[in-house]
């Protein structure tokens, strides 16, 4: 009788020990709707108002890295575009070249309509972002920067942390507007 409860108890323990992981990805199908904002939110009315997300890299440690931006915004015929760029950076000038505007030099510069393949991309990275910023772990002075701002301050996501997967989800959303992927190595 004590075995068969030793046997049970350890079965258990076991079972209740198993750590079991969630899928966090986030997927939208072919059929569903997408959800975006409205093109009087973003300017189709002459609003000034625009969604951005961006990305501040690290790769010159301390002293920061190259910079990418998406300005989402909607024209007169309520379509979306994104006006997508990119800097570069020389991190062996930084002592000659930190603080001034050659340091970051613009690089790619392209504007892009919107379809809803891409909506749906900007969706799922903002639930991905959202969810970086719960578990966000501070990385000292050098980390990567990822991040949304609606310009009339009513979203607001900002995630400064050293986590792989913010970089996926950034390069994920890269891929649905072929752009190209950001190489980068972890220290």
């Amino acid at each position: 009788m004590k075995n068969i409860l030793l046997l049970l108890f350890t079965i258990m323990m076991i079972s209740c020990n198993k750590k079991t992981e969630k899928n966090d990805t986030v997927t939208l199908n072919q059929n569903d709707n997408v959800d975006f904002f409205r093109p009087a939110d973003l300017g189709a009315f002459g609003s000034k108002t625009r969604l951005i997300l961006y990305a501040n890299f690290d790769e010159c440690g301390e002293w920061g890295g190259h910079k990418e931006s998406f300005e989402i915004f909607s024209k007169e015929d309520k379509q979306f575009y994104a006006n997508y760029k990119r800097t570069k950076v020389d991190c062996n000038k930084i002592g000659e070249l930190y603080g001034k505007p050659e340091f970051q030099q613009p690089y790619i510069i392209k504007e892009i309509k919107l379809a809803d393949k891409q909506k749906k991309a900007i969706n799922i990275y903002l639930s991905q972002l959202i969810k970086s910023k719960i578990k966000e772990d501070f990385p000292g002075n050098a980390g990567q920067n990822f991040g949304a701002i609606k310009t009339d301050s009513t979203l607001v996501i900002d995630v400064y942390d050293s986590d792989k997967k913010n970089l996926e989800n950034y390069n994920k959303l890269l891929k649905e507007f072929r752009l190209e992927i950001v190489k980068y190595e972890y220290r």
